[in-house]
């Protein structure tokens, strides 16, 4: 697709918006701190239309982190797609947070393009657990193997193929309990970048030629786990 897209990313501790024009980043531009999206979100999305020498009417398509990630944070991001869809009747597409890491990931200036590797990003899910999926990479491309599952840092080995890559901000606070001897663990910070979810976007929009022809459907999110994401009321009216 050679259309404009405009991406949002909210999902973690940092986020922003980038603008994509035929698959190159035009302008991206991060929120100032951590869980700073409810009020910076906005004035990063109209920053980076600026850098970009755009208006809001010049976007054919809005791309938001769909998750998992934090709950809080997906909301955000989610209803301010929504929003923006739909004052400029344009489509919203939701991007897989996994898939959105791997495609940056890869694209590191320090990652090995001849590797035929296992790909794992890891999310913490809290509960001694992390969310993650297996990717597999081969001759520069990936393709996600698995559905998003929750996992034991230390069970995640029994899954994975030896030297399987686990890399993500689910890494750190399990460090100790991934299994080092099976797993390559990337130890290094890694964290997704607006630019990386609209790289993902165009990656999905790959085969559109009208960005007009994309359905027009809500956008749902993918939390770690259903009963974190309800809301007070609706527990409230399981009792």
């Amino acid at each position: 697709m050679d259309g404009i897209i405009l991406s949002i990313e909210s999902s973690g501790d940092g986020g922003g918006a980038a603008i994509l024009r035929g698959g190159e980043v035009q302008a991206e531009v991060e929120v100032s701190g951590p869980r700073r999206h409810g009020a910076e979100l906005m004035p990063c999305i109209d920053k980076a239309c600026l850098d970009a020498a755009i208006t809001r009417s010049d976007i054919d398509v809005v791309a938001v982190n769909s998750g998992p990630g934090s709950y809080t944070g997906l909301r955000i991001g989610l209803s301010t797609a929504a929003a923006i869809g739909h004052a400029l009747d344009k489509p919203v597409i939701g991007v897989p947070c996994f898939d959105a890491m791997v495609l940056q990931y890869v694209m590191g200036d320090d990652f090995d393009v001849e590797l035929k590797r296992e790909l794992w990003p890891v999310l913490d899910a809290r509960r001694d657990e992390v969310m993650t999926a297996r990717f597999e990479y081969e001759n520069g491309e990936f393709t996600r193997a698995t559905a998003d599952m929750l996992i034991a840092p230390d069970k995640l080995h029994e899954q994975a193929a030896r030297q399987a890559i686990v890399f993500g901000t689910g890494v750190g606070p399990y460090e100790g309990r991934f299994n080092a001897d099976h797993l390559f663990v990337d130890r290094n910070d890694f964290a997704l970048k607006p630019a990386g979810v609209a790289l993902q976007a165009f990656r999905q929009l790959a085969d559109v030629t009208d960005p007009a022809g994309i359905e027009r459907k809500l956008v749902e999110p993918r939390y770690f786990r259903r009963v974190l994401a309800k809301t007070i009321e609706e527990r409230a009216n399981e009792v």
